[in-house]
């Protein structure tokens, strides 16, 4: 029986750049997705930082002079680094749902937009 030589074959050089393809979609995909995810955390934490500012706008603590003086730029600096600390812990877990709600319109955005790209090619 005769062996054919394959490896210089047009079929074998389709194959790979299918292949090629495939494997690039996939890791911009994958890109794609860990973008939507970074941005969904990114806007929940900061919507997040901003509730909980109004928040403290409701609530009078210190009620004296000095460091707990409630317009001191200590009180202040602190109130804004606890109201980003709790929004990034927050986020780290379940959140306020915001995250998977954007998470899921980003993902349904960028399906809709590479439908769309490759009809036009």
């Amino acid at each position: 029986m005769t062996k054919i030589d394959t490896s210089n074959s047009p079929i074998r050089a389709v194959l790979h750049d299918t292949r090629i393809n495939k494997d690039l979609k996939e890791k911009q995909a994958l890109g794609a997705t860990k973008e939507a995810d970074k941005a969904a955390s990114g806007f929940e934490a900061l919507l997040l930082h901003n509730m909980l500012k109004e928040m403290w706008g409701t609530a009078n603590i210190g009620g004296g002079k000095g460091i707990l003086d409630e317009n001191s730029n200590e009180m202040q600096i602190f109130k804004d680094m606890f109201n980003q600390a709790i929004a990034d812990e927050v986020v780290k877990g379940e959140g306020l749902g915001v995250k998977k709600f954007l998470k899921k319109e980003l993902s349904n955005y960028q399906k809709s937009a590479s439908k769309l790209v490759l009809e036009d090619s």
